[in-house]
């Protein structure tokens, strides 16, 4: 078994991620489960903060990750495009207790960026005017989701978060702390980001229609999800790298350019 602590995480949103795991797990999803106390309980608390018991994953992570991160492996890719279609398919208007929070929605990302003063920085005006074309697009997308399928969303689907046994075989999908609830195919925006790449970072269509096509298979698209799926994930990436660029702008990096955040370079690739 493995302990997780929650040092920001609520209760209410510790509570949604482990019955999510707990709920995937005993349907065969490749997941640890959280333990459960005698009460039934799937937490407590260490020094006031939750605590969660999982059980052991076996596996090891993918190796040969360019930057520690970003993989060339593009089969392992359209398998991480499939399991995020299982998740998708087996918690399909599963209502699941405790909530989680709207701030890790892209369009929420997005419109807290462009608020803020970095959003006018030279440096970025470029950068700010596609953003703001964007969430233009994406409210009336949001404000009309007829056909995007909404609810768990991993969040996290990269190759380090991955286990894989000694033939390269994927054991374990981990680390559902990120997740939230949204529309579903956002899950294709950190597999894009992690497998869609030329080998200069810049964002690869060809692979891109691949990872689609393998969620597809497992996990039929509507038609307004097939129309929208690149738009969803540019939506991710830029999400992601506005994200970077306020953190690094924050700690007092001198930006020189917004594709300083691969993310932002995936995104502006898209958008171009």
């Amino acid at each position: 078994m493995c302990c997780r602590s929650y040092s920001t995480t609520t209760a209410a949103e510790v509570e949604y991620e482990l019955h999510a795991t707990q709920y995937l797990a005993h349907r065969g999803f490749p997941t640890p489960a959280p333990v459960e106390a005698a009460d039934g309980s799937l937490w407590g608390l260490i020094d006031d903060r939750p605590a969660a018991l999982f059980t052991y994953a076996a596996g090891v992570h993918p190796s040969d990750l360019a930057d520690g991160y970003f993989s060339a492996d593009l089969e392992l890719g359209r398998s991480a495009a499939g399991l995020a279609a299982q998740i998708h398919v087996l918690s399909a208007d599963q209502r699941l207790p405790g909530r989680r929070t709207t701030r890790l929605d892209p369009l929420q990302r997005i419109e807290t960026f462009l608020r803020s003063p970095y959003a006018d920085l030279p440096v970025l005006r470029e950068a700010t005017r596609r953003l703001i074309g964007l969430r233009e697009k994406m409210a009336d997308v949001y404000a009309d989701p007829t056909g995007l399928r909404q609810g768990l969303v991993h969040n996290d689907i990269s190759a380090v978060n991955l286990l894989l046994d000694r033939t390269g075989t994927i054991t374990a999908l981990i680390d559902f702390d990120d997740c939230m609830t949204s529309f579903q195919l956002y899950d294709l925006g950190r597999i894009a980001e992690t497998w869609a790449r030329h080998a200069d970072r810049h964002a690869d269509i060809r692979r891109i229609n691949e990872l689609i096509e393998a969620y597809h298979a497992t996990r039929p698209l509507t038609d307004r999800e097939a129309e929208l799926a690149v738009d969803l994930i540019a939506t991710y990436a830029a999400a992601t790298g506005v994200d970077i660029l306020t953190g690094m702008l924050r700690h007092g990096a001198q930006v020189q350019d917004p594709r300083a955040s691969y993310s932002m370079l995936f995104y502006l690739d898209l958008h171009a």
